[in-house]
């Protein structure tokens, strides 16, 4: 695989950028499996956001052996979201690829991704979850669904992401959109210029573990069938007065998102459209929304057809998907 990278005539800029904190423990893993990379790297930039473990002595004598390591140290502790926005401004590469600390890439990661991307915004692959603790973890093996639709009540797993730095060009400035994850920023942007691609194989191994940043337990009504459903239905109907003041805030945030990345076409006007009636109370509101459920059911569901549980499904969204955000209720 190396050997066919050599002879590759235009070889682009790739940049990895990593950000950690406190990631001693799994972090030789994923710093061994970026040197492994079959595609030249031009770089490897991470930032720590003032361990307190032994991350950085490690991060030193990694820098000291590998001069493709830029190594960069917060003065002070900035959170996951400025931290890895603020080291993506210093990636100079005409690609940048984002890493997690504690994860494992196979060694063709970003070759495959970079003969995939073209003229795209974005390249995703897949991550697929495993644990060393015992933590549960959870896999959806069908093809995963990036259309801007979806993007609105989904994102994409920054570890997977290798991105055109164009992309940085197109979202707007935190200050002006409140909080939401980076890498939400750069799906919601890539989707909304229909410029994402899909490399449809593992690439990315996740470790899921208690502690980890991302981590939270495993939902056993999350996999789809009947009882599941109906189980989030009822979920959703007894908590639906008391979760939806915090999902019209954190959609009025996607939608000041959407508003800033500036698209075009009718897609793009639509799913604004519905960010802002998800951020709205009301009836009418409610049954406009439903109307958008309707005709992008395609789009947002894994669904085919005209059948009525279609129908019925997007219809129901608008209420059971207060079952997917009871993380947005204070703990």
């Amino acid at each position: 695989m190396i050997a066919c990278v050599d002879n590759m005539i235009d070889i682009k800029r790739v940049s990895v950028v990593m950000c950690t904190y406190n990631g001693e423990k799994y972090l030789a893993e994923q710093i061994d499996s970026l040197l492994a990379q079959t595609y030249p790297l031009a770089e490897i930039i991470i930032q720590d956001d003032c361990s307190t473990d032994g991350t950085m002595a490690m991060l030193h004598d990694y820098a000291a052996a590998h001069p493709v390591i830029k190594l960069f140290s917060n003065e002070a502790e900035h959170g996951v979201n400025s931290n890895f926005f603020s080291a993506l401004k210093r990636a100079g590469g005409e690609f940048i690829a984002i890493c997690d600390q504690d994860d494992i890439w196979e060694p063709d990661k970003i070759e495959k991704q970079v003969a995939a991307i073209g003229d795209k915004l974005l390249c995703t692959c897949r991550s697929k979850p495993f644990t060393t603790d015992g933590s549960p973890v959870n896999y959806d093996p069908r093809t995963p669904n990036y259309n801007l639709p979806r993007m609105l009540y989904s994102s994409i797993a920054g570890h997977t992401m290798l991105i055109n730095r164009h992309l940085l060009q197109l979202i707007p400035d935190q200050a002006e959109v409140g909080g939401l994850y980076y890498d939400v920023y750069l799906a919601l942007a890539a989707s909304a210029n229909d410029s994402i691609a899909l490399v449809d194989e593992v690439l990315v191994h996740q470790r899921r573990y208690d502690g980890a940043a991302t981590y939270s337990t495993a939902d056993k009504h999350r996999a789809p069938s009947a009882m599941n459903g109906i189980y989030t239905l009822v979920w959703s109907i007894r908590h639906y007065s008391e979760v939806r003041p915090y999902l019209h805030d954190y959609f009025q945030r996607r939608y000041r998102l959407l508003r800033g990345i500036k698209a075009q076409g009718e897609t793009y006007e639509d799913v604004t459209t519905m960010a802002a009636l998800e951020g709205r109370s009301g009836l009418l509101n409610l049954l406009h929304l439903c109307l958008y459920h309707i005709k992008y059911r395609h789009r947002l569901f894994y669904t085919e057809g005209r059948g009525l549980v279609n129908y019925m499904r997007s219809v129901l969204y608008c209420i059971m998907q207060v079952y997917f955000y009871r993380n947005l209720l204070p703990k």
